[in-house]
């Protein structure tokens, strides 16, 4: 995916950012060494989560200190580092040299993170970057000028789907990895995914949305073409 001006200036480095001088809050993960000095103004006005805990009647409110356990797929260091940069500067970046499926599996810990702190105003940004991510690395036609059915879905795999099931029904990061599976679902026999559909119910009624939606683009003069959802290109019904 091509690097915005933004993602690819100087790593994000909390203690270099402004912040509201008149109250700070560290949030510490302890197993792995991470301390960070957070406005918390810009916190609390985001999170119900941490307004509890710093204006609340709780230990971390008289220290103004919050010590996390490290939790796999969602409370690391990279997380908070990107949930921070987002809440100072208000752009989703994971750095320059990291793949596209090191980049869709960040957002989805992101999401699940900031899902964890109930800020909501960070999850369609979340999505939208999974989806451009998506756009720029799609797999490129052969000499017949055909696009391999997998375009959407090769930088995926099962365990981002399987994480991103975590967060609450129709959380927009769940339905644009649905959306990316349409193509495959209705042009395949298989799809890619179809053993992680009959195994969570979850993931095949997402799909199943997403696939609706993109069968309501069906025109009345043309019935066997649909709109895939990611990207907006048409597609026939029949297998290619």
């Amino acid at each position: 995916m091509g690097e915005t001006a933004k993602e690819s200036a100087e790593p994000f480095i909390p203690g270099r950012l402004p912040l509201y001088q008149d109250s700070v809050v560290r949030i510490r993960i302890k197993s792995i060494g991470c301390e960070y000095t957070v406005s918390k103004e810009l916190l609390c006005a985001q999170s119900s989560v941490f307004t509890a805990m710093f204006e609340g009647g709780f230990r971390e409110a008289q220290q103004q200190t919050v010590d996390l356990e490290e939790m796999e797929d969602v409370v690391s260091k990279k997380s908070h580092k990107a949930l921070f940069q987002w809440l100072h500067l208000g752009f989703i970046g994971f750095g320059i040299h990291c793949d596209p499926e090191e980049r869709i599996e960040a957002a989805i810990e992101l999401a699940r993170l900031a899902d964890k702190y109930e800020i909501t105003r960070i999850e369609s940004q979340t999505a939208q970057y999974i989806k451009e991510t998506i756009i720029a690395n799609r797999l490129p036609a052969d000499n017949q000028g055909r696009v391999p059915i997998d375009s959407n879905t090769h930088l995926l795999g099962e365990e981002d789907i399987i994480s991103a099931l975590m967060l609450r029904d129709g959380h927009p990061v769940r339905h644009v990895l649905a959306a990316a599976c349409v193509r495959g679902y209705l042009q395949k026999e298989k799809h890619d995914f179809a053993s992680t559909a009959r195994e969570y119910p979850k993931f095949a009624a997402d799909l199943l949305h997403e696939a609706r939606l993109a069968l309501n683009t069906l025109t009345p003069l043309r019935s066997s073409i649909f709109k895939d959802p990611i990207g907006g290109k048409k597609w026939y019904l029949e297998n290619l």
